[in-house]
């Protein structure tokens, strides 16, 4: 009798398995999203390197926080905006 409590005892516990618990944050990152007429347009984000716009809805990676995105069309400045990106969201830029 005593060997199958026993036995009851450690099945109990095996069943409960290699319970564990953690917390699964996504990696830091958002996305500029570039819409609108898009033609001959370079884009310069914080001050880096001109970047084309090729196509229409082009999206970019950036890390979260507050951006400075610059737009020109033949080299006249059609955008100047701050934008802030939250983790995991797409910000749209609407270029006129």
């Amino acid at each position: 009798m005593r060997w199958k409590m026993l036995l009851l005892v450690s099945l109990f516990f095996s069943a409960c398995g290699g319970y564990s618990e953690g917390v699964l944050q996504k990696a830091e990152k958002g996305y500029l999203k570039f819409v609108g007429n898009v033609q001959n347009v370079t884009v310069v984000i914080d001050g880096g390197d001109a970047i084309s716009l090729e196509a229409k809805n082009q999206v970019y990676q950036v890390k979260p926080g507050r951006h400075e995105v610059k737009a020109m069309r033949d080299g006249q400045m059609i955008l100047n905006r701050i934008l802030v990106v939250d983790n995991q969201t797409t910000v749209e830029v609407e270029i006129p």
